[in-house]
């Protein structure tokens, strides 16, 4: 079967994902009679001594099966893949499959599923959108520094405007603000009304360009009208936090240093002076001033064999900004990022005081494939493009080298740039611009899986072997195989792993082969609302499975979720990271909506320009536990999937008190914790 785009994030759930935890089959008697899913095909593992092809060149045993079958391709272990002429219901291929499995001559027999993106997606009516006509230039745009004392580390700008002359019929639903540091234009934020401060996606002490667009609305159809002429600005704001060097400690006559800060991090002002302050349990704090040009400062008086954590306060005239405990990244849109350092985040910085990944840690990404980035093009390594179905590529062929996303736009959607958004989340560069990846100095392997109508199953267990450098009949061996894999794709209605039945199944023989070498392969729940044990290809044993949380630490209101197995056991998710949650975003940063930001894309079909975009679904917390994991591999390379789970398990974040996570139990262990999680993979034997 296939997987097929779709609205929310259709994620992958995964029956029990890891240490301990019950094989995925045990879980889906409930289940197994939906047949809402359609499958494209089948694959089938021959008895040892029997050829795959009849004497007619047809597949062997297809007169068992009933129906005319299209020779495939090996897909490793035996397991060899065969196509229906169309796509059929889950009810009518399984009965086909059912028949060709009686057939002597033939081991074990699995659907070849279609699969779904795991993020949100909303469908246009093409006709709707001929029928409205943009509203005409925003007029009277202007722009002023819009600091506030309430808010002293945001750099804004206060923007007013008057509505355009003619709406052309249709209804003002909103303003689209952009701005442009000379890099071009980037969407800054929405409005609904003609005033508006933005705070977000600005950098203190960099000129920027303003312009405004009214988006009109006539039934269903929206679009964007004229952009307004351009207005310049340069906003100020207090220095961001200063970054230490290294260690932010004192012993002796050592001191530690720091960063000097150029002027969008100095607030666009100039710096006038800098306070280290030094302290120890039971000792006097001692402080040491430091002029505009220091990046260290000498403490005297310090008690000798005694080591001080040193803080270090930056001013300028809007005020003073402290350093943060951990790791503080310099890049633009951290402040954002609410799921690294938010009372139920991960826990990232303090994780990289102890490291931020290693380019020797290849994270293998099977999703859309890739676009151009500057938050990712040092992190990319050659993957490979495992979609067979040309029809769905949108690239003119089937599998080949190239692993770039060409877009998966479909009769009127847009492209969705699913696996950028991915990427980033696990490990965009930390490089003072954008975003950071949860481990920003490891490497991206993307390896495409989905396309237009999504990905079929057979697709994606090529493409896994692949990632672990396991050989795939037809396509050259992976030089850098992959320490961890993840699969942000699931199905969007009750999808068994294995038919009823089957004691064997390609799925989880390639999962299983994947464990052997000691990568750790993660998956995303699902975005329905349904039993993660539903969603193929994560209730395939070894996998684990991640559910979302919103900011709250609450599940989100549209992530799958653990039920009880025969034995008692809550199985399905196996442990949750923030997905975001747009319906509750609680005290997430307005501008977020709640949502989680990573890398993305402006083209609307093919590949347009480098962005950042907000995104919601397990589509999201899957790679970022996938990040974490990452972590996990640079402090301890040879950790096994035992291990990486118990370390997960153990160290996670408890939900809060009263959610339904936490009084239902169908979130998995908790919420996963990196500042915990590292040092405990690094305290290993």
């Amino acid at each position: 079967m296939k997987f097929s785009r779709g609205l929310i994030a259709a994620s992958l759930t995964i029956g029990l994902g890891a240490f301990g935890v019950t094989p995925a089959w045990a879980a889906i008697d409930p289940i197994s009679a939906d047949t809402s899913f359609n499958a494209v095909g089948l694959i089938v593992k021959y008895q040892d001594g029997v050829g795959a092809l009849a004497a007619n060149g047809q597949p062997t045993a297809e007169n068992a099966a009933g129906i005319d079958l299209s020779p495939g391709r090996d897909i490793g272990e035996g397991w060899r893949t065969v196509s229906f002429d169309n796509d059929l219901t889950a009810g009518k291929a399984t009965v086909v499959a059912q028949k060709l499995a009686a057939d002597p001559r033939v081991e074990a027999v699995e659907l070849d599923r279609r699969i779904l993106p795991a993020s949100l997606g909303v469908k246009v009516s093409a006709a709707a959108m001929a029928a409205l006509k943009p509203a005409t230039v925003v007029r009277s745009v202007k722009a002023t520094d819009g600091w506030s004392k309430t808010n002293p580390a945001a750099a804004a700008v206060k923007l007013t405007w008057t509505a355009p002359a003619n709406l052309n019929g249709a209804k003002v639903t909103g303003y689209r603000i952009e701005a442009n540091d000379g890099s071009g234009w980037h969407f800054l934020t929405t409005s609904l009304k003609t005033t508006v401060i933005a705070n977000t996606n600005l950098k203190a002490g960099v000129k920027y360009g303003f312009r405004v667009a009214a988006i009109t609305k006539l039934a269903a159809a929206q679009k964007i009208g004229a952009f307004s002429t351009s207005v310049f600005l340069t906003p100020t704001s207090i220095p961001q936090a200063p970054v230490f060097n290294g260690p932010n400690t004192a012993f002796g006559s050592t001191s530690p240093s720091w960063a000097s800060q150029n002027q969008a991090q100095s607030g666009g002002l100039p710096i006038l002076g800098y306070t280290a302050t030094a302290t120890a349990t039971g000792q006097p704090s001692v402080v040491c001033n430091a002029p505009a040009n220091a990046t260290t400062c000498a403490f005297t008086g310090l008690t000798p064999n005694v080591t001080y954590s040193v803080s270090l306060s930056v001013r300028n005239a809007r005020g003073a900004a402290v350093s943060l405990p951990g790791v503080t990244p310099l890049d633009a849109l951290f402040k954002q990022q609410w799921y690294l350092t938010s009372p139920f985040g991960i826990n990232a910085t303090n994780a990289w005081s102890k490291t931020m990944g290693s380019k020797s840690v290849v994270v293998a990404v099977i999703d859309s494939g890739i676009t151009a980035h500057p938050d990712l093009d040092n992190q990319v390594i050659p993957g490979y493009d495992f979609v067979s179905d040309v029809a769905s590529s949108n690239d003119g062929d089937g599998w080949d080298a190239n692993n770039a996303d060409p877009g998966d736009f479909i009769a009127g959607e847009a492209s969705s740039w699913h696996g950028t958004h991915v990427a980033g989340l696990v490990g965009a560069q930390s490089n003072s611009i954008g975003v950071t990846g949860v481990a920003p100095n490891v490497k991206i392997q993307p390896i495409r899986a989905l396309g237009s109508d999504g990905g079929k199953s057979s697709d994606l267990i090529a493409a896994l072997r692949w990632a672990a450098g396991i050989h795939v009949a037809g396509v050259p061996d992976n030089a850098t195989p992959a320490q961890v894999v993840n699969m942000s794709m699931g199905t969007d209605s009750s999808t068994p792993c294995r038919l009823p039945g089957q004691q064997v199944g390609a799925t989880e023989e390639a999962l299983a082969e994947l464990k052997t070498l000691g990568v750790t392969v993660i998956s995303a729940a699902g975005n329905f609302n349904m039993p993660a044990t539903a969603s193929y290809p994560g209730n395939c044993y070894p996998t684990i499975n991640v559910g979302a949380t919103a900011y709250s630490g609450e599940r989100a209101s549209y992530s799958n979720y653990s039920i009880l197995d025969s034995t008692g056991q809550m199985v399905g998710v196996d442990i949750s990271a923030p997905g975001g949650d747009s319906k509750f975003p609680g005290d997430a940063p307005a501008s977020t909506g709640g949502k989680i930001i990573s890398t993305l894309n402006t083209g609307k079909t093919v590949p347009g320009l480098p962005d950042y975009a907000l995104e919601e679904g397990t589509s999201m917390a899957a790679p970022i536990v996938a990040g974490v994991v990452a972590l996990l591999h640079t402090v301890k390379p040879k950790i096994t999937f035992e291990q990486v789970w118990e370390v997960l398990s153990t160290t996670a974040t408890k939900f809060p008190a009263g959610s339904v996570c936490e009084t239902q139990n169908i979130c998995g262990s908790g919420i996963v914790n990196a500042g915990a999680a590292v040092p405990a993979a690094a305290a290993l034997p």
